[in-house]
Order: structure tokens, then C-alpha cells, then sequence
């Protein structure tokens, strides 16, 4: 199975992510076996995207006396690192619904114009429906879905999520989700 170097990077970004500073042997050689997402990849094809993502100042090598290496993400890897998950988010559908709508409301100055725009772009395309223009329904939980999309927006203070029993004349939005 052959990897791009846009994918090798991308897995040794969310790897990193997931486990914070990784100690390893060599760099490389002991990250492919600690990490499932690059158990396929070769040892030199990780290390050397580990050493492209250093110069682009993505991650952080360190070299200690005893012969390990600790790599992190820097600052810029960690906003790389947000950017990749806003990008890839999904909710998690149960196999039956609970009843209980999850309601979405914002209120977001116009200062903010560009985050509430693609608030509610990311709010569409991950498949909620709207009600208003500050008012989006999901069915399923995603409580830690829109915690995540209203703090990389920056605009957590302005977005409230509530869940209802009770949604009046819901027939239109029940057929948007089950038909």
C-alpha cells in the first residue's frame, strides 16, 4: 500500500495529537510500532516526513543524553492538528434515535461575521438542519461536536446547545433526518 507524503504527515500529525510527546528510539523506528495509524508506513518514509514536518516547524524533535527522542507538536502543528479534525468531523449516529432533539442557537456579533458564517457552513455540511439563520436541530447527541466547532471558531460564549422532547410542528424536520 503505497502513502502520499500529504497522508503520512497527516497520520503522524493526529497520532502525535492523540498521545501528546511521543519518547522514542531513533525517532522513527519505535513510532510505527507505538502508533496504529502508521503501522503500515515504512520507518524511513516516517522519518522522513518527521523531518519535513520539523522544518515546517509542525513538530518538535528533541534529542536527549540517553539515546531517546521526544517528539511534540509545536504551536503551528497544533492549529495544523485542529484544522485536520474540523476537517474530518463526524457525529456518530445511533441505531435508534432517543426522541430528544438537540437545538443549537447562536447569537454572534457582526465583529465576528466570518466565524458565524462558517459556523454555520461546518453546521450544514455536517448535516443539521436549519431552522432559522441561528437555528440549527441535529437528532443524535453532539454535544462534543458543537463544543469543538464554537472553540476553533472562536465563538463559544455565543452558541448554547439544548436538547427537547418537544418540537413543535416537527413533521418537516422528522422527514428531513428519517426519509
Amino acid at each position: 500500500m503505497t502513502y502520499d507524503k500529504k497522508e503520512v504527515a497527516k497520520n503522524i500529525l493526529i497520532a502525535i495529537g492523540v498521545v501528546g510527546v511521543i519518547s522514542v528510539v531513533m525517532v522513527a523506528p519505535g513510532l510505527a510500532k507505538v502508533l496504529p495509524l502508521l503501522q503500515k508506513i515504512d520507518t524511513r518514509r516516517i522519518n522522513q516526513e518527521l523531518k519535513r514536518l520539523q522544518k515546517r516547524g509542525l513538530v518538535e524533535i528533541i534529542k536527549r543524553k540517553n539515546g531517546l527522542h521526544s517528539v511534540k507538536l509545536t504551536k503551528e502543528g497544533k492549529e495544523k492538528l485542529k484544522k485536520l479534525q474540523i476537517d474530518n468531523l463526524v457525529i456518530e449516529k445511533p441505531l435508534r434515535w432517543d426522541g430528544r432533539w438537540r437545538i443549537i442557537i447562536f447569537d454572534i456579533p457582526i465583529l465576528k461575521n466570518n466565524s458565524r458564517q462558517l459556523l454555520r457552513k461546518k453546521m450544514q455540511n455536517l448535516g443539521f438542519y436549519k431552522l432559522q439563520n441561528s437555528v440549527f436541530i441535529y437528532p443524535y447527541p453532539c454535544l462534543e461536536v458543537v463544543e469543538f466547532i464554537r472553540s476553533y471558531f472562536g465563538v463559544k460564549e455565543e452558541v448554547t446547545y439544548l436538547e427537547s422532547n418537544l418540537l413543535e410542528n416537527q413533521e418537516k424536520v422528522i422527514s428531513y433526518f428519517f426519509t
